[in-house]
């Protein structure tokens, strides 16, 4: 036999009757959204780590992608990489009606696979560099550069390939502070790698070269001990071998051999002497 309960309208609000109470009250409310909200801050640190280790794969795969695309243009070229850019009658850039050059990007595009982005997902806005699109659709944004001594040289000159890079991450026109102190004419630059204050190999004084428009905030002296990268205080690079280079900052900074007239390192120069560029 059940007990019947009146009700009582004296009651102060929330108090529970004789029978218990069947609702949430305003003090197990506010318990459960304060655990609510601690769970999501505690949840916020988890979150960052994924979506960063999800840039970064995202990223490997792009810098992948595109070096298969490379070797793919290879092949159908006598396995000679792509020019860096086209010029017109007067040496210039040729320009789209957009006023955007043709670059070893533009060659490569039509070629890539769908599942595959030229940019990458951390890079800002400013970072991004066009180029014309061949097919006369949008201009290409990029960011990810190719290394201008092998533009247009076989593939086969490459000394050591597990550690020349071909491609890396890159800044357009010394974004964020990156390393860029001759800008290429025009609106981007991004597209390419290259030494010093020049794309042409000129010994300095003390033998060091600083390759420029590495993706390296806070390297725009020149300097690598404060500049930072784009994943962990680094940027990825992709050797002649297909192999993954994971870069610092120190990286940009390379060494000047005078009996070779080379470069050494990640950014050896190609055998010149064994053939030259066309």
């Amino acid at each position: 036999m059940s007990e019947n309960t009146a009700f009582d309208p004296s009651a102060p609000e929330g108090s529970k009757g004789p029978g218990g109470g069947q609702y949430m009250t305003r003090k197990d409310f506010k318990i459960i959204v304060i655990i609510t909200i601690v769970l999501t801050i505690a949840m916020i640190p988890l979150y960052l780590i994924m979506r960063e280790k999800a840039y970064k794969a995202t990223c490997v795969k792009n810098i992948n992608g595109m070096m298969e695309t490379l070797m793919i243009y290879s092949a159908q070229h006598d396995d000679r990489y792509p020019p860096l850019y086209y010029t017109d009658d007067k040496g210039q850039p040729d320009i789209s009606k957009d006023g955007i050059a043709y670059t070893w990007i533009s060659d490569i595009f039509p070629l890539k696979a769908d599942r595959i982005d030229f940019t990458c997902p951390t890079a800002s806005a400013e970072d991004i560099a066009y180029s014309a699109n061949p097919k006369g659709g949008a201009p290409i944004p990029s960011t990810y550069g190719f290394y201008a001594p092998y533009a247009s040289y076989s593939t086969e000159l490459v000394e050591n390939p597990d550690t020349v890079v071909i491609l890396a991450e890159t800044s357009n026109h010394g974004a964020n502070m990156s390393y860029d102190p001759l800008p290429f004419t025009g609106k981007y630059d991004g597209f390419v790698i290259g030494w010093q204050n020049t794309n042409d190999c000129v010994e300095s004084n003390d033998g060091i070269h600083s390759v420029t428009r590495l993706a390296f905030p806070g390297t725009q002296d020149g300097k690598p001990d404060l500049g930072i990268g784009r994943h962990d205080k680094t940027i990825y690079g992709i050797s002649a071998s297909r192999l993954r280079l994971t870069l610092t900052p120190k990286d940009m900074a390379t060494e000047y051999n005078p009996a070779k007239s080379l470069l050494t390192g990640h950014w050896l120069e190609p055998l010149r002497t064994k053939s030259k560029k066309q």
